[in-house]
């Protein structure tokens, strides 16, 4: 929370604060931590039992079908270029790794005492696919979904930070949308629809999405209720209405409730309703 608080402003005060379901940490670490588990495992049973060797390069081989999968996902979902390159370079280098070791399991039950070695080349191998997985926990940890008294946020990244917000009175809607094991496991998407030029946020699979979705309304509610009523300049206080202008007085709250629900709708932004608003109550 230390470099949360340094985002607050004067007043402010974080009222929830969610992150990514763990079935989106999940998906993310698996293959990292199975592909840890496997060198682990093939480097202790190569070390201590020669025998095993051939055995074990082929079941080694056999696990090449989970990154060449994550390869495959990565170039059918459209990335191309640097992008295609950030998100396979690992892969690709678990592949290089598992066909060299497999390989070299199979032959070394031909040559006597290369078993140990290849044993130690594996374990050393297993720090790749761990280190990997500490990365994505430390990005999940650090990824964080804050509602404020004032604004919604997201906070991303361990050492490099990357903050967007919204403050709450320019939301003009949330669309929230849960599945059935969604419903029952305590995840869903919420999407936040603002005034404001970049139109949308989409926070995928948090946890506890009602509650995030209602508290961001209540705190809007809120903010709302806390702000002063302006009141009127002495010099704007008109003389006694004509019956013309009582007329036309009647007609303003039915226009001002005409443009509370263009606001709802998203036609008009807070801005511009309290603006006309303002107006029309001069008017008065």
């Amino acid at each position: 929370m230390g470099y949360i608080k340094k985002l607050m402003g004067q007043g402010e005060t974080v009222v929830f604060l969610t992150r990514q379901h763990w079935i989106g940490l999940l998906n993310r670490i698996f293959s990292s931590v199975f592909t840890f588990l496997v060198f682990l495992a093939v480097g202790v049973v190569a070390g201590l039992v020669p025998t095993a060797s051939p055995v074990l390069g082929f079941i080694v081989l056999a696990t090449l079908a989970l990154p060449l999968y994550d390869i495959v996902v990565a170039v059918l979902s459209g990335s191309r270029g640097r992008e295609l390159i950030g998100r396979i370079w690992v892969s690709v280098l678990i592949v290089l790794f598992i066909l060299g070791l497999g390989i070299a399991l199979i032959s070394s039950a031909f040559v006597p005492g290369t078993n140990a070695i290849v044993g130690a080349i594996f374990l050393l191998i297993a720090v790749v696919p761990l280190a990997q997985a500490i990365k994505i926990f430390l990005d999940w940890y650090n990824e964080q979904y804050i509602i404020t008294n004032y604004r919604v946020m997201s906070v991303k990244g361990v050492i490099n930070k990357h903050v967007s917000d919204s403050a709450l009175e320019k939301v003009n809607d949330v669309v929230l949308a849960q599945s059935a094991i969604g419903r029952m496991m305590g995840y869903g998407n919420v999407e936040i629809i603002t005034g404001s030029d970049i139109g949308a946020n989409l926070f995928y699979r948090i946890a506890h999405p009602v509650r995030f979705k209602t508290e961001m309304l209540n705190q809007k509610g809120e903010l709302v209720r806390r702000k002063p009523e302006r009141p009127a300049p002495v010099a704007e206080v008109a003389a006694p209405a004509t019956a013309e202008e009582q007329s036309a007085a009647q007609d303003i709250p039915a226009l001002i409730q005409e443009l509370d629900d263009l606001r709802q709708k998203g036609l008009l932004t807070e801005e511009e309703f309290q603006a006309k608003k303002a107006e029309l109550l001069k008017r008065l």
